[in-house]
């Protein structure tokens, strides 16, 4: 019998919080305030987060520029996300060949090649970068 008596006045005091206006005025600051507190949170952790190229964004070279390829330096990235350093989570995608520092662009035709980088961070991974290389053709000359 205690039980049931526990558990009706449990109920009834729920009914009573449920209308009391007062409870109803608490719960709504409250859930401003938390609002508030967590968009300014946010705000201040992602504040400096960025992915962005280091370097140029464009390299233009000629047909026939070093013997016949150079090396483009690979001046790389920066990534921030939620404050910190992400850039280990960044991967490379280009048909150029790799080498120390940088990338061997032949230049034994006109062509355009693009080294394009993307993140697996959940803040960009929907973005991706994109350095773009071009070899022209030599003016007056056709090739």
């Amino acid at each position: 019998m205690a039980k049931t008596v526990k558990s009706a006045v449990k109920r009834q005091v729920r009914r009573t919080a449920k209308r009391n206006p007062a409870a109803v005025i608490v719960l709504i600051v409250a859930l401003a305030v938390g609002v508030v507190v967590g968009y300014f949170a946010c705000t201040m952790l992602t504040k400096n987060d960025g992915f962005a190229l280091k370097g140029e964004k464009t390299a233009t070279y000629t047909v026939g520029d070093g013997g016949g390829s150079v090396t483009l330096a690979e001046d790389g990235w920066t990534l921030t996300a939620l404050g910190r350093d992400a850039s280990g989570s960044v991967s490379v995608e280009t048909d150029l060949q790799k080498t120390d520092g940088g990338y061997v662009v032949p230049t034994d035709q006109a062509r355009t090649y693009h080294i394009v980088y993307r993140s697996s961070h959940f803040l960009f991974s929907k973005y991706s970068l994109v350095r773009t290389v071009t070899v022209k053709a030599a003016e007056g000359g056709a090739d």
